[in-house]
């Protein structure tokens, strides 16, 4: 019962205070990868702890459960709400059946998310073989379009697509960028990063937590893919064939150079238009504790809360009969030995 309560209270507080706090005080834009990492930590935690807390309270009310573990049945005993009360069965069985709906859905939901994924990806590719061909120098697949726009297809082997407008009004230095950061989209899996945050958050669509989680992952990545093309072309480089890019359109499951959001394009425009941002030794030592905090947290606390609860609890009645028990003998110098003196060794 204490873990399901420290793992609720965890949960809990992970849900409303991240994503308020997060945005204020957490660097996000300097160090893009840490806070991808965090974030996804933090995200998968609450179904984590939903999931451990159901379980474990479940094993600690039913008897049928507690009772395939002497310690666990001894521990079961001493709780306020244990196997004899009329309210435990209920309660445990509710706890089992919620902790299997959580899994069950997430389970559906990321099966179901890469599914989708899959066959759109699968349905665009057979578009472009018919529409588009293969530039050879550029490695990409050009398509005829009015509109300036590239984004690449999931996978290391997905193919990275440009219109024929790009093609015209970028530089060489420019389509350079541009198809390093494509590259650096597939060399990163950032699909199955889009994927898992998409999935969580199509699993439970009314947690704020999750919905923060896939925009600022969907975002991230970019800023990732940004400064991996800056560092071979230049920032500026970057910067420019974004802006003549513009907020270029991709295809569903694709990801583009130039995003989704208009905004979002101009803000990543202004970050590499300025000098770049170093963390300090300080600043990098916090969001390195910060995100092994996150990670080890839910863990530390199951442990610990299971350690409590092993330590604190007296032995039960039937334990007593059955503890072993140890014989002394006295030997006496002037005549035979007394009858055996025994003492329980639980009494000790």
């Amino acid at each position: 019962m204490i873990t399901a309560i420290a793992l609720g209270c965890y949960a809990t507080l992970v849900g409303i205070c991240a994503p308020r706090v997060l945005p204020r005080h957490w660097p996000g834009t300097r160090v893009p990868r840490s806070t991808i990492a965090l974030l996804m930590v933090l995200a998968w935690s609450l179904p984590f702890s939903a999931i451990s807390a159901g379980l474990a309270l479940g094993v600690t009310l039913l008897d049928a459960l507690s009772r395939l573990d002497p310690t666990v049945d001894r521990c079961a005993d001493q709780l306020p709400i244990n196997d004899e009360s009329p309210i435990a069965p209920m309660l445990g069985t509710l706890s089992i059946a919620v902790a299997s709906a959580v899994l069950l859905r997430v389970g559906y939901c990321v099966l179901a998310t890469y599914l989708a994924s899959r066959r759109r990806s699968r349905e665009h590719a057979a578009t472009l073989r018919l529409c588009g061909w293969t530039d050879q120098i550029l490695d990409a697949t050009v398509i005829e379009h009015d509109r300036p726009a590239s984004y690449c297809l999931p996978g290391r082997r997905g193919r990275i697509v440009i219109t024929t407008q790009a093609v015209r009004l970028l530089s060489l230095d420019q389509l350079g960028a541009v198809l390093a950061h494509e590259r650096a989209h597939q060399r990163g899996r950032h699909h199955q990063l889009l994927g898992l945050a998409a999935a969580l958050h199509r699993s439970f669509p009314w947690l704020k937590m999750l919905s923060y989680t896939e925009h600022e992952v969907r975002r991230l990545v970019e800023l990732i893919a940004d400064d991996i093309a800056a560092r071979d072309h230049g920032r500026l480089t970057v910067a420019s064939a974004l802006a003549t890019i513009g907020a270029g359109h991709a295809p569903g499951g694709a990801l583009a150079v130039a995003g989704v959001e208009e905004s979002g394009t101009l803000t990543r425009i202004i970050r590499l238009a300025s000098p770049a941002a170093r963390m300090t030794r300080r600043g990098t030592a916090f969001t390195v504790v910060a995100v092994a905090a996150a990670v080890a947290l839910p863990f530390a606390l199951f442990a610990f809360s299971v350690a409590v609860v092993l330590r604190h609890c007296p032995p039960s009645a039937d334990d007593e009969s059955l503890a072993p028990r140890t014989v002394v003998r006295i030997e006496s110098a002037d005549g035979p030995p007394p009858p055996a003196l025994t003492a329980s060794a639980a009494a000790a």
